[in-house]
């Protein structure tokens, strides 16, 4: 499963915790000549505890020039969790995007 997204910030996803995808943001707006250098990727759960290797997998995330795509495992049952991408441009510049989502084990 892929999801794309339009609108980079703090959005809520409802996911199943078995569900594993890759989410992708186009940042171009935000870069205009600029690119993307690197990206780190860290989650934590909804009491800050960093639960990176849980829910990220790091040898699948991505990304382009102009795109993150972090790749994201499930999780358990009724936590909220917010992946964090912070991205170093070619010219040093940084800044972090956000995703935060919500395991439960009804969504489709």
């Amino acid at each position: 499963m892929t999801i794309e997204c339009e609108d980079v910030g703090f959005i809520p996803y409802a996911v199943n915790p078995d569900d594993q995808f890759q989410l992708t943001f186009d940042i171009s707006d935000w870069l205009g000549s600029d690119t993307i250098s690197s990206v780190d990727y860290t989650a934590v759960d909804g009491d800050g505890v960093d639960v990176s290797a849980t829910v990220l997998d790091a040898a699948r995330h991505t990304n382009t020039t102009t795109v993150i795509k972090p790749y994201v495992l499930g999780g358990d049952d009724g936590e909220v969790y917010t992946i964090k991408c912070l991205v170093t441009t070619a010219a040093g510049d940084k800044k972090a995007f956000y995703i935060k989502y919500v395991c439960d084990e009804k969504a489709d």
